[in-house]
């Protein structure tokens, strides 16, 4: 029987490093039979999908087909490689899934930081990949969740055998020959030959943490792709530019590692005994003063304002660069032929913020999957709250290659796990594809893997919120002026959106009213004033409504939610079951001040043939604008 072994990072120890050597020689170690680098579960280079396969219920099944893949070759070592992995929910939905037949032919191996290198060095890179805002007392607020080393590493144990954990400390002067590559093939027994590639050189520079912070709001605000940035500002080398153990001070350092002081003990006791001072923090403890608040100030603002001249500089040189490139002039008789989709993107564009967190060197895990007419993406960020929305009229045929789904930056500054689906027609999600899609992820019991599930749209996206909402029994949602259904037969009032009405309405999930019984809470929000959205909404029954009037938010209740800045509080509300009618109208007082509500009333007014009210009501709309603007 072939040994199976399973690197489970943990995040930010040389895991790139690792899985690209293990890539790069691949069919080479496959060939000579020295080693396997498993193909079940694995896309490319990217993180072994055990770990997502243990949130969607279907890990058992990966685990066998990795059993059947080392049975082939029984003499040869396997390797599979994901730091995802290194968490403890993972740990556990594993430890019930695992067939006994794989426990005594896995071995763990594992690397680790010290808590507060790893803290920072996870700050640092998720804010170079827009993943949290730059907010380091937050971040350290919320740190504990991402430090539960021993619970498992014992999860591992009781699965695999104590003896089958192996611990390994990160960092030059723990590892074989310094390097991680060479350690980890030290430890499952791969000589590394002269015939095999692997890539020396010293590990990655750090950035500031300045400077990692106007990355994340390059990032979000430009389109400036990052990785050709930071590959820019490594060649630039400006000063100030590359430094580390700066996110927190050493106050907070001791502060954080005092608090995980026994744990630590009882881990090196447990699972590293040979590495007793790994967890020392003599650097901590000198004589010297703490800096003042005052000194830590200037030092933050000197390595700002270094931060903002290399970026300043990094970003010059590659609009000179992209500029120069598209001036060059090619003769006609050596012009290539266009290729399709790409030579028609006149600069470099930068990749969508999902797609960064769940590429081959992203954070996380996650899928995109395409159906001709409709898509989904999903971007796992946790099993607490998983998120899934839907696109609505307006997104309908975009086709901008850095296409996000809808609440997309919502969901990642909540760290809410996300399923975004895209339409590219206007018709309602009325695909079959997409609905077996749908289907077949609650019938492998993907809803489930989640503490909570939330369905959110606005108009035909909340129409797709309500009618799959039926997918995750329990779950929430939020409608914002949705309809439930465009099937003639059923709303023969309803003469607004005609391809939509053409669409095939004889699928599946064609009636969103016979789909929210069994939601724990349905959140409408919805203008009572425009009879459209509220005849939809009259035709949705049970406890669960939660209805939410606004009137004067017609039919784009969420963008004047949006304009007034409600909007994130509100959605936040509604996922997580705790918002109040109260709560709602408190949040909607301030729409007087929105242009899109002035317009709305004085629409309904002139339907009404009040033209007088509603230029009584204009006078006074632009008279309280110009007392605010005093």
């Amino acid at each position: 029987m072939g040994q199976i072994w399973l690197h489970i990072g943990s995040p930010k120890t040389g895991t790139t490093s690792l899985q690209t050597f293990l890539n790069d020689n691949a069919a080479r170690l496959r060939a000579d039979g020295r080693l396997n680098f498993m193909e079940t579960g694995r896309a490319h280079i990217a993180h072994n999908q055990l770990a997502s396969a243990a949130r969607t219920g279907t890990a058992r099944a990966v685990m066998e087909d990795m059993m059947r893949e080392a049975d082939s070759m029984p003499e040869t070592t396997h390797v599979a490689s994901s730091e995802m992995l290194f968490n403890l929910y993972t740990a556990r939905k594993l430890a019930v899934a695992a067939p006994d037949e794989i426990k005594s032919r896995v071995k763990i191996i594992c690397y680790l930081r010290r808590q507060d290198s790893y803290l920072e060095a996870l700050y640092k890179q998720l804010l170079k990949n827009s993943r949290i805002p730059p907010d380091r007392e937050a971040f350290l607020k919320d740190a504990a969740r991402r430090m539960r080393y021993l619970e498992t590493f014992k999860t591992y144990a009781e699965i695999f055998g104590r003896d089958n954990v192996i611990v390994r400390p990160f960092g030059p002067k723990w590892l074989v020959d310094g390097d991680v590559v060479r350690d980890f093939a030290h430890h499952i027994g791969l000589e590394i030959s002269d015939d095999l590639k692997l890539a020396e050189g010293r590990a990655n520079k750090t950035f500031s943490a300045e400077m990692s912070e106007l990355l994340a709001l390059m990032g979000e605000k430009t389109a400036f792709n990052t990785r050709e940035v930071i590959r820019e500002l490594i060649a630039i080398n400006h000063p100030g530019t590359i430094k580390s153990r700066d996110v927190f001070t050493r106050i907070e350092r001791r502060e954080l590692m005092d608090a995980r002081l026994k744990e630590n003990r009882r881990l090196i006791k447990r699972f590293m005994p040979d590495y007793k001072e790994f967890f020392a923090t003599d650097d901590l403890q000198t004589n010297e003063p703490d800096p003042s608040p005052e000194d830590q100030l200037h030092a933050q603002a000197a390595d700002r304002q270094a931060a903002t001249e290399a970026l300043m500089i990094a970003m010059g040189n590659l609009q000179a660069r992209h500029k120069a490139e598209r001036e060059l002039v090619v003769e006609p008789e050596e012009a290539k032929a266009p290729a399709p989709a790409t030579d028609a993107l006149v600069e470099e564009v930068a990749a969508p913020t999902w797609y960064r967190e769940i590429y081959p060197g992203g954070d996380h895990e996650g899928w995109f999957h395409s159906f001709g007419n409709y898509a989904a993406s999903f971007v796992d960020r946790g099993d607490a709250q998983l998120v899934v929305s839907f696109d609505n009229l307006s997104q309908a045929g975009n086709e901008a290659y850095q296409r996000e789904p809808w609440a997309q930056k919502f969901c990642a500054d909540q760290g809410y796990s996300h399923l975004g689906v895209y339409a590219q027609t206007p018709t309602w999600f009325r695909d079959q594809a997409l609905i077996d899609h749908l289907v077949k992820l609650r019938r492998e019991g993907f809803f489930k893997a989640f503490d909570s599930v939330s369905f959110v749209g606005t108009s035909m996206g909340a129409f797709g919120a309500l009618t799959f909402s039926s997918l995750a029994p329990g779950c929430t949602v939020a409608a914002f002026s949705p309809q439930t259904t465009l099937d003639e037969d059923l709303v023969p009032w309803e003469n607004r959106f005609s391809k939509g009405r053409a669409a095939d309405w004889s699928l599946e999930y064609s009636d969103a009213a016979k789909q929210t019984k069994r939601a724990s809470k349905v959140y409408v929000v919805y203008d009572q004033f425009h009879e459209g959205d509220r005849r939809h909404v009259e035709r949705l029954k049970g406890d669960n409504i939660i209805h939410l009037k606004g009137a004067g938010l017609g039919h784009k209740s969420a963008l004047v939610l949006s304009r007034m800045e409600a909007l994130k509080d509100v959605m936040k509300g509604c996922i997580e079951g705790t918002l109040t009618e109260l709560d709602f109208f408190r949040a909607i007082r301030a729409r007087k001040d929105v242009y899109l509500y002035r317009q709305t009333m004085e629409g309904y007014l002139a339907a009404r043939g009040r033209e007088d009210r509603a230029k009584r009501f204009g006078n006074a709309f632009k008279k309280r604008r110009r007392k605010q603007a005093v």
